[in-house]
């Protein structure tokens, strides 16, 4: 009982915290996008190296930013060419965010083929308790290394 009363006395006496000053968010939309962004006052970003998108590749979403690196199931492209995708599920930076409906219109991410290799070996390993019965063996996916080069959030979207 003493603990049950020492549990209450801590959270009353611990204050909640007072809510910190937010940014007044406004959102206006269009039949294909949704866009998020702060007060007209907030500048845009200089450059693009702010920027963030989410994209939709070989039936997997990756959140990017430019020189990422991202590990993908294996594509039918050249080791040294350029792979441009055009299904951006978002873009956004500090001062905005474009939702797509279900993609942003004319946005799109450039990403340079860096290697066509195998993944790391995943053991699969079954075994029957007091059978004597036991099955190791390994699978090693094939993957595609691709580096982010631009992403671009398409004409109409200059806030980003």
């Amino acid at each position: 009982m003493i603990a049950a009363l020492s549990r209450t006395a801590v959270r009353a006496a611990v204050p909640r915290c007072a809510a910190a000053p937010r940014a007044t968010w406004r959102a206006s939309s269009t039949a294909a996008t949704k866009v998020l962004h702060r007060d007209p006052e907030t500048p845009a970003p200089a450059s693009s190296g702010d920027r963030f998108a989410v994209v939709r590749l070989g039936g997997t979403q990756y959140k990017i930013t430019k020189d990422d690196v991202i590990v993908a199931e294996k594509l039918d492209v050249q080791v040294g060419s350029d792979l441009i995708i055009d299904e951006v599920l978002l873009v956004g930076s500090e001062a905005a965010t474009v939702v797509g409906r279900p993609t942003v219109q004319n946005a799109t991410v450039t990403c340079a083929v860096e290697e066509q290799t195998r993944d790391a070996k995943v053991v699969v390993f079954k075994k029957r308790r007091r059978q004597n019965s036991r099955r190791r063996n390994g699978h090693r996916r094939h993957v595609t290394l691709l580096r982010v080069t631009d992403i671009n959030a398409g004409e109409g979207n200059d806030i980003i």
